[in-house]
């Protein structure tokens, strides 16, 4: 009771949040499938392989350099910012997967769900800095009750924030809103936010349609519940996925 007395309080505090609520109840009638985390677990294992073969097969390279080697200092000076951060969020995820799927697929329009301290926004900005048309909107709700707020993004540096556009919304607002400043048509899509069955399988249709033709869908922790798989079979898709620290990534090209 008192928990949910604070999330109430949360939200009344920040009413620009209050359409996510929606989202949180809706997965009271998927409770199964929220709860799918074991069967997901399992596909994954079966079906995922090393990074480099996924490379090779989605964007046709391989052996990637790892991305602390190709931008030592930024990676460094992350890696400061977040381990002096006050509020403790995400870690570095496949960061040097992102990149190489990124750099290697030409990608211009792209939009990312998800972001803490901004890893993966930092392998996507790195891997577009020197590309003068391309740009990412990042879409993230700061953590409830956590104060994190000021801490989103953080390890971002000055000089590629041009690229970058950081908007503070619910998934239910904040990615129609993202794709509609793209013109509904994007490149790439890297989804790290609401990681219910119903968030899922709510946001990444939606996505998907304003994927271009062979535009790639990247989804994190896809072993939490059986959304991926489902979404995947949906669009008759085949998945690639890697595993990375124990979870893992799917990616879907269009």
């Amino acid at each position: 009771m008192l928990k949910n007395i604070k999330t109430a309080s949360w939200f009344i505090k920040n009413p620009q949040y209050i359409p996510q609520i929606f989202q949180i109840l809706k997965r009271k009638s998927n409770s199964a499938l929220e709860n799918s985390g074991i069967e997901a677990v399992n596909w994954c294992k079966e079906n995922c392989m090393d990074q480099e073969e996924a490379l090779q097969r989605m964007v046709n390279t391989s052996k990637p350099t790892n991305l602390a080697d190709l931008y030592p200092n930024e990676i460094k000076q992350a890696q400061m910012t977040a381990q002096n951060c006050p509020v403790k969020m995400g870690g570095e995820g496949a960061i040097t997967f992102i990149y190489h799927l990124v750099k290697n697929s030409n990608a211009k329009k792209i939009i990312e769900t998800g972001v803490a301290y901004g890893w993966s926004s930092l392998a996507i900005l790195l891997a577009i800095k020197d590309d003068e048309g391309a740009c990412l909107i990042s879409n993230d709700m700061p953590y409830i009750k956590m104060n994190n707020d000021d801490y989103v993004g953080c390890i971002i540096p000055e000089n590629l924030k041009f690229k970058w556009e950081l908007q503070r919304l619910p998934d239910v607002k904040g990615i129609p809103l993202a794709l509609k400043k793209l013109n509904n048509s994007i490149d790439f899509c890297h989804y790290d936010s609401d990681k219910s069955y119903t968030g899922r399988m709510w946001a990444s249709p939606l996505l998907w349609k304003a994927l271009k033709k062979g535009g790639l869908f990247v989804a994190d922790d896809i072993n939490d519940n059986l959304a991926f798989r489902h979404f995947c079979e949906s669009v008759y898709r085949t998945p690639v996925i890697i595993e990375h620290l124990g979870k893992y990534v799917g990616v879907v090209v269009k």
